[in-house]
């Protein structure tokens, strides 16, 4: 290093002047680099950032746009499944059925004289509810009762119908019906994947030899 200086020193003054500004100039050079290269990394890291906020700040502002449609879609699915537990209920609700057929045959000008609910039938993903039922009215009246029960919100579906003894009563021919409503429900999520359970089957005992 000391004959470095001494060479230095004996070089003319032009030259000392220019060997100092190049050294400076390399120690500048050199500092900017640091101080640049860190600061485009900083750069990058801050791009990465913002361009993420903005990703996040559009997809807030897609989703505030479709509020209102996400909104009327939720009212229209939770319409449907209200029409679909009127229609489709998962309770057997028998009270409220009677209740329903008892208005309907006031309404109609009928008696219902039976009513005796049946075993329940299951299907795939709903249970049949039988309910075997016997009627007093005029052709008329039991007409009217069919048809209006027909046009409730619960599937009520009238079947196995047979009209007999005709009687004239107050002026009028009545009739003795024996018919089977039938309705339905949905099965409950833990009755879906239930299976009827089976018999144990008797072991016989062995004879003796």
């Amino acid at each position: 290093m000391e004959k470095f200086y001494a060479a230095v020193q004996k070089l003319p003054l032009v030259q000392k002047v220019a060997f100092l500004v190049f050294v400076v100039a390399m120690l500048i050079g050199g500092h900017y680099f640091l101080i640049f290269q860190d600061q485009q990394g900083e750069l990058k890291k801050l791009d990465r950032q913002i361009k993420k906020l903005d990703d996040e700040r559009q997809e807030k502002q897609e989703i505030a746009a479709n509020l209102s449609t996400f909104t009327k879609m939720v009212e229209f699915l939770k319409q449907k499944l209200a029409e679909k537990n009127k229609n489709l209920p998962e309770n057997t609700n028998m009270d409220q059925l009677l209740k329903t057929l008892n208005e309907i045959s006031l309404k109609s000008d009928i008696r219902i004289v039976k009513f005796v609910p049946l075993k329940e039938v299951r299907r795939n993903f709903y249970a049949e509810i039988p309910v075997a039922m016997s009627l007093e009215g005029n052709y008329h009246e039991v007409l009217t009762f069919f048809d209006s029960v027909g046009k409730e919100d619960r599937i009520i579906n009238i079947t196995n119908i047979t009209m007999k003894d005709p009687s004239m009563q107050n002026g009028k021919i009545v009739l003795k019906v024996d018919c089977q409503a039938k309705t339905f429900r949905m099965l409950r999520e833990n009755e879906l994947h239930k299976k009827p359970a089976k018999g144990r089957k008797k072991r016989g005992k062995a004879g003796r030899k």
